[in-house]
């Protein structure tokens, strides 16, 4: 007579085998329930499909570079027509191939490439598109107009596809729509100086603002971009803070005073935001402030030595600190 519990048995690994059949459940959430050696099948499995997604994004960057060299090679023999649908064409096929794709679960790793092929195209296939209608695609606001769609379209489509490479260019479009909106608001009349304090300050808004994205996605399902946001939100922050501060004779003493303070605070930060790219980009601004101020300050006499020896013992000091914080903080999370 048959063992109730195996039967039982039977009975749920066949429920669970149609379940993962059809989709209802992953087989990586089948194996993270599982103890012991099951874990670092886990892992191996997470591992392969990280190395599945970029080959697919490579491979989505070489047709987006088709696309662009077909139009490139023949944009003088295209119709108005022609170049539209070549372009928007292309942009909308992208999508409408990445939404269906994405209803199945063994294919919405592959969605993911034709999403990028499309966030590619967006911008490039609507400025084709007003071009050939005959406006001018020059203007800053015809531009806020194409970056607004962009932006409506990719955030918006989270809703629907739960898809980080959505998210990341939403962000890159709502970046360059604000860019445009700058422009937009100030004209075009300012000279030279004010326009990039403008850009200046541009960058360390974006900054800003770049970092509190990431902090705010870290506990999210798109927490992939984390990374990416901090690195370039801290580069674009203290790389805006110390172009604010002024070279030698225009120094800003507000912004000079200001940034070892910015830099120390990023520094910091790093512990607890657990983020490499925070102590890396603030440990290597921080050296650049120290040079800056020894070749603006002791540049000339007896003070130049002297100074060139201080600064290098500070920055044997920085790395020495660096490598004490990495150690203590993030050694064991690589």
């Amino acid at each position: 007579m048959e063992n109730p519990n195996d039967i039982k048995k039977q009975q749920v690994l066949a429920e669970l085998k149609q379940l993962t059949l059809s989709g209802a459940i992953s087989r990586e959430e089948v194996l993270a329930v599982l103890p012991g050696d099951n874990l670092v099948q886990s892992d191996a499995l997470k591992q392969h499909i990280t190395l599945s997604e970029i080959m697919y994004y490579i491979g989505g960057g070489i047709v987006f570079l088709g696309i662009c060299v077909l139009a490139y090679q023949n944009w003088d023999n295209f119709s108005s027509f022609i170049r539209i649908f070549v372009t928007f064409g292309s942009f909308i096929a992208a999508y409408v191939v990445g939404s269906l794709l994405y209803r199945y679960e063994n294919l919405k790793k592959i969605s993911q490439a034709f999403f990028l092929i499309a966030g590619c195209l967006a911008p490039l296939a609507l400025n084709v598109v007003f071009k050939e209608s005959g406006m001018d695609t020059s203007a800053d606001s015809l531009q806020v107009l194409i970056y607004l769609i962009s932006t409506t379209v990719f955030l918006g489509s989270l809703w629907f596809f739960r898809q980080t490479i959505l998210l990341f260019f939403g962000i890159i479009f709502a970046t360059g729509l604000f860019h445009f909106l700058i422009n937009l608001m100030v004209g075009q009349s300012l000279t030279y100086e004010n326009t990039s304090k403008i850009w200046e300050y541009r960058f360390l808004v974006e900054g800003l603002t770049w970092m509190f994205v990431g902090y705010y996605l870290k506990t999210t399902s798109f927490k992939a971009i984390t990374g990416t946001l901090y690195g370039f939100g801290v580069l674009a922050f203290l790389g805006s803070a110390m172009a604010l501060g002024g070279w030698e004779p225009n120094q800003n003493a507000f912004w000079e005073l200001i940034y070892p303070l910015l830099v120390f605070g990023v520094i910091f930060l790093s512990v607890y935001v657990k983020s490499k790219g925070f102590l890396v980009f603030g440990s290597l601004f921080l050296i650049g402030y120290i040079l800056k101020l020894t070749s603006e300050y002791f540049s000339s006499g007896l003070g130049w030595p002297l100074a060139l020896v201080l600064a290098g013992l500070a920055i044997m000091g920085v790395g020495y600190w660096a490598v004490k914080l990495n150690k203590q903080y993030f050694a064991e999370k690589v």
